[in-house]
């Protein structure tokens, strides 16, 4: 049965209006049959077979002492079955099928719920950060972490391990201020500067 016939079959099930009265006599308060029978005014032989049809698809749960209450989560369960499933932002048809499965499991509402320490899961989650950069473009630090900060706050380690792994290339540039050139108390400064290797990133 799919997904879209067992949502059907549980709203046929409280199509019926005396299930409809059964169901919201249980939904607040544990009843038996003769008490739902009480406050609906239907025959207690009736609520015993709605009841039973409504336990029988798990929209009612009966304790040990055989008193019943009204069970939302099938119908959850089903309508959730029938949204579409959505693995983060920007995923497209160039993702493989075990980029895919590794994005799905550790991409949560688009962020990172950890970063992998098995290195190929690593690498497809890598993968995918590497296509928020553009090719041959220069970033500083600090555009660097504003890109990776909105998928895990550890921006530190995933700068390394793109570097390490050849998605980002890195390198640092020492300069001197013009107007400090040739003095003795001149200070050499470092800039960091990140691109992304123009092809795409590393296998």
């Amino acid at each position: 049965m799919s997904p879209g016939s067992d949502a059907l079959t549980l709203f046929k099930v409280l199509t019926s209006e005396e299930r409809i009265l059964v169901a919201a006599a249980i939904i607040s308060d544990l009843r038996t049959p003769a008490e739902v029978a009480e406050c609906t005014g239907l025959p207690q032989r009736q609520v015993v077979q709605h009841l039973g049809m409504m336990e029988h698809y798990g929209l009612a749960v009966a304790d040990d002492s055989g008193r019943y209450r009204f069970s939302r989560r099938p119908l959850v369960d089903a309508l959730k079955s029938l949204e579409p499933a959505t693995l983060g932002p920007d995923l497209d048809e160039s993702v493989d099928e075990f980029d895919r499965k590794v994005l799905s499991t550790f991409l949560i509402d688009g962020k990172l719920g950890s970063i992998p320490t098995q290195q190929k899961k690593r690498d497809a989650v890598l993968r995918f950060l590497a296509k928020q950069f553009e090719p041959g473009r220069m970033y500083d630090e600090r555009e660097i972490n504003a890109v990776l900060r909105p998928y895990h706050p550890d921006v530190a380690s995933l700068r390394r391990y793109m570097v390490d792994g050849g998605f980002l290339q890195r390198q640092v540039i020492h300069s001197i201020a013009a107007d400090a050139l040739g003095s003795p108390d001149a200070s050499v400064q470092h800039t960091v500067q990140y691109w992304k290797p123009d092809g795409g990133e590393s296998e």
